[in-house]
């Protein structure tokens, strides 16, 4: 089985650990915040209940970056997609030939952000690039060396960068995303990027809500109220006629929460009781942030709707609600997420390119 070093001690990093550990894995954790490995470090891993049980043990936990990476066959990188550029740029003179970079999740466009900082930083080695659409499970995190894997997403996709490549790479991810299928290309995972969809719109709708930090509310089930749904389902039908000019099909966002979680209604109003109320609902768990200053708008706008609303300019299609809630929540937070972070057509290096060039991009590499 393959050596794993995975980057980021979050919930994400640190529940794939659990979960590649249990499955014959050999994994490394590395986070340079050595505060968030003190306790995994000691224990020696985690304890896992859940749809997964045993102790998940890592080989190495460690705030330094050579030791996780150097002989590991996968990297993992864990961090957000705000990070995904200072994270190639660390990797690239530590990379060796035969090894591949998985981000969970990619965002919009995140394996075209690795390879072009691997490109800028003249790294030499043969390596995979690619990424999950979709972080793959639901769980508790009740202290720092237990968890409790409550769902498996059913309906998930990994792309490699070049397309070719994704048979691959997703061999490597066989033994812990059985039900992974290969996309034809990150365009499909970046633009599927349901985070960007499914967060942006509530806190935008419940601005007022999140700022009142004692008026609470359950993040899907209460905060997607009817205007909010509405304003939800204009940002899918915008970034799947972008898709469309690319050549892509997208479900709808209805359709991608049923088939993940195999749990629904007839309506987005009545999924996102279900989901968040019922015992194997996965957003019970949602917390709701308390201010717009979250990743899901930190994140989600400049690695997500930018990133929309730039390859929508590039093919002519209009994005206005999308464009409506990056204008927005730069406003509220006081500082411009397009300019200053947004994946925008000049920061992932596609200015001036025709929609068969950009798609063509997404396929071969830059």
């Amino acid at each position: 089985m393959p050596t794993v070093a995975i980057i980021g001690a979050g919930l994400g990093g640190c529940a794939l650990l659990a979960a590649m550990a249990l499955r014959g894995y050999t994994v490394r954790l590395h986070d340079r915040d050595d505060a968030r490995l003190g306790a995994i470090r000691a224990r020696g891993g985690i304890d896992v209940e859940g749809l997964f049980k045993g102790f998940a043990r890592a080989e190495l936990v460690t705030a330094q970056l050579a030791p996780a990476v150097d002989g590991a066959d996968l990297v993992v990188v864990c961090t957000g997609s705000t990070h995904h550029a200072e994270v190639a740029r660390l990797l690239a003179p530590r990379l060796k030939d035969g090894q591949a970079i998985l981000l969970v999740q990619g965002g919009t466009g995140g394996s075209l952000v690795v390879r072009n900082e691997l490109k800028r930083a003249a790294c030499r080695a043969q390596v995979d690039v690619g990424e999950v659409d979709n972080y793959p499970f639901s769980l508790q995190w009740p202290t720092p060396t237990t968890m409790s894997f409550t769902i498996r997403k059913e309906w998930l996709q990994v792309a490699a960068l070049p397309a070719a490549r994704g048979p691959a790479l997703l061999a490597r991810l066989a033994a812990v995303l059985p039900q992974a299928i290969a996309a034809p290309s990150t365009l499909h995972t970046g633009l599927m990027n349901a985070n960007g969809i499914l967060h942006v719109a509530n806190m935008v709708a419940n601005v007022g809500r999140l700022e009142a930090g004692g008026n609470g509310y359950r993040f899907y089930a209460e905060g997607y109220t009817p205007g909010a749904i509405r304003v939800l389902q204009s940002v899918c039908d915008e970034r799947r006629a972008v898709a469309r000019a690319f050549g892509v099909e997208l479900p709808s966002i209805h359709q991608w929460l049923l088939d993940t979680y195999g749990l629904g209604g007839a309506t987005l109003a009545e999924t996102f009781h279900r989901l968040t109320h019922e015992p194997t609902g996965p957003y019970q768990w949602t917390p709701t942030p308390r201010s717009l200053e979250h990743k899901y708008v930190t994140e989600d706008v400049p690695c997500g709707l930018v990133a929309m609303a730039a390859l929508g300019d590039a093919a002519g299609v209009a994005t206005p609600v999308i464009d409506g809630l990056i204008a927005l929540t730069s406003s509220i937070l006081g500082r411009d997420l397009t300019r200053e972070e947004g994946r925008t057509l000049e920061y992932l290096g596609l200015v001036g390119k025709s929609v068969a060039e950009i798609r063509k991009t997404f396929e071969d590499g830059p």
